[in-house]
């Protein structure tokens, strides 16, 4: 390694893994076997990522055994690890069965890491039962706080947060992050140097822009829904390929934000007709 990439950040962010208890499918899809190919991928490919986080979502209906069934999975991964809440999630469960939870003074389940000369703040928007949530009063001050402190350390932040904040013109925005303008709010007057900001909730990668911030989403573990823009009419259509999850790379000036699918069927090209493919050169940027 270089010294360049010695001071590369790594982030990995996985999303509605959608657990059930042993045995138990969803949408004919077996996401406790979707989920071990992640890892398995994940240790395949970017052994060497500085933090895993799981984005929310991690259970499908907040049972007990699904969060057994995820800590069982995931420990196979050896990287740091945090773990989020999304509206299938149950906190109150999920902190009775962790040993090891990321949480806050008021018990929200969040918080924030330094990295690499990076503030990667992770939230919580989730409120159980609720299909759209959004950030209380007691979450919205806390992130103030944590964006002041990282600006005064003058480190690049990364926000991550289970619900879309961004509009996709889609109809999912009908439950994206419940009154959006007031973390919008928080962010502007914060005046500190966010790069990224990524969620997941919504089943489709995208990216783009919000409120001026780069804003993109990942679609997870579970199925994937296709662009259904304003103006279509009829079946909005749902495909159990490609799972992903989300792999940022950033050295404070660069940010990245790479797709990785682990569930994947698309053929592979024979080799042979891209020889320069074979152990090619990366930008040298020391």
């Amino acid at each position: 390694m270089n010294a360049y990439n010695d001071n590369l950040l790594k982030l990995v962010v996985m999303s509605d893994i959608h657990l059930l208890p042993n045995g138990e499918v969803k949408n004919e899809l077996d996401t406790a076997s979707r989920f071990i190919a992640a890892i398995e991928n994940l240790n395949k490919f970017h052994s060497d990522a500085d933090l895993v986080v799981f984005a929310g979502d991690i259970a499908d209906k907040a049972d007990l055994n699904a969060y057994v069934v995820f800590d069982e999975i995931r420990e196979k991964n050896k990287s740091a690890q945090r773990v989020m809440m999304g509206n299938h999630d149950d906190r109150n469960v999920y902190l009775k069965h962790t040993n090891d939870p990321m949480i806050d003074e008021n018990g929200f389940v969040q918080g924030y890491e330094d990295i690499k000369g990076h503030r990667i703040i992770m939230l919580d928007s989730s409120d159980p039962g609720l299909l759209r949530s959004g950030l209380c009063d007691q979450r919205l001050s806390w992130t103030a706080n944590c964006l002041a402190k990282a600006k005064s350390l003058d480190l690049k932040i990364i926000i991550l947060i289970h619900h879309n904040p961004c509009a996709l013109q889609m109809p999912v925005d009908t439950y994206r992050l419940a009154e959006p303008e007031k973390l919008l709010n928080i962010l502007h007057d914060s005046k500190a140097d966010i790069i990224q900001i990524l969620a997941g909730h919504c089943h489709i990668s995208s990216a783009g822009s919000w409120g001026g911030y780069p804003c993109a989403t990942i679609s997870g573990n579970q199925h994937r829904v296709e662009p259904y823009l304003r103006g279509r009419t009829g079946q909005q259509s749902c495909f159990e390929a490609p799972a992903q999850y989300g792999v940022i790379m950033s050295d404070g000036n660069n940010c990245a934000l790479h797709f990785q699918n682990y569930v994947e069927h698309s053929k592979i090209i024979n080799p042979n007709f891209f020889p320069n493919k074979m152990n090619p050169k990366f930008e040298i940027l020391d």
